[in-house]
């Protein structure tokens, strides 16, 4: 289990044996508060734990903590999982400023491309060379994440925001929803924004849905009698109708 705690004090990542609680590693993090949750992904050809957030895009051993590389990006503070597609990975932040950047993430320190949009408590989503972000003032963006490709924008969709809820793909469709409860539902398509459905569900929103199986899981508020109050939903085909269909 890794835990990132950075904060206006003493920072750090450690990880724990995840029976024993036993520490296994602890590196030292700059003194900063940021909220960015670190994530392992097999990049570059090795396990590599990534995490944004103090004015760092940086990459560290999972197994030992060391640091592998780092270059300066994003702002003070990030909230999103950085992405990755290949050997490239992608941050976006932040606050006070604004920031998404992709790095190569062979420990060349390469910054393939940047711009001032920001993605800050959502996290974006990459599928085949393409990263799709919906930013904090509710613009959809497609951009190209190839080296080469100086993160070109292939299309950018006015929606609405603000934005707390990260997006999941499942089933040829991208989920995502704005903190107002609109849910857009739509193709991973490059070339165009492609929307499938949008509807209400909620009257706020802040968590991600969960996909397991045949059924999307959201957690939702309503305003019921002047009171803020939490639901949680269950989208499927019953199975009795699965039955009868087949």
């Amino acid at each position: 289990m890794i835990i990132a705690s950075e904060f206006d004090g003493t920072s750090a990542i450690t990880a724990l044996d995840r029976v024993t609680g036993k520490q296994l590693w602890r590196t030292p993090r700059r003194d900063n508060i940021t909220f960015s949750t670190p994530v392992v992904a097999h990049v570059a050809g090795k396990d590599q734990l990534l995490i944004s957030g103090a004015e760092k895009v940086a990459s560290y051993d999972p197994a030992n903590g060391k640091l592998l590389w780092d270059v300066a990006g994003t702002t003070h503070a990030t909230c999103g999982t950085m992405v990755w597609d290949g050997d490239i990975v992608i941050a976006s932040g932040g606050y006070p400023k604004a920031e998404t950047i992709a790095v190569k993430a062979d420990g060349s320190g390469k910054v393939l491309w940047k711009n001032g949009q920001k993605c800050y408590e959502q996290s974006m989503l990459t599928h085949n060379g393409y990263v799709y972000a919906l930013t904090d003032g509710g613009v959809m963006y497609c951009w190209d994440v190839a080296d080469g490709s100086d993160g070109k924008e292939k299309w950018r969709q006015r929606l609405s925001g603000p934005v707390s809820s990260s997006p999941v793909l499942a089933g040829g469709h991208i989920y995502w929803a704005n903190e107002a409860g609109t849910w857009y539902v739509f193709k991973p398509n490059p070339e165009k924004f492609e929307l499938v459905a949008e509807n209400q569900l909620g009257d706020d929103v802040y968590a991600t849905p969960t996909i397991c199986g045949s059924r999307i899981y959201m957690r939702v508020a309503k305003q019921e009698n002047g009171q803020r109050r939490e639901w949680l939903y269950c989208l499927g085909q019953p199975e009795s109708a699965k039955a009868a269909a087949r």
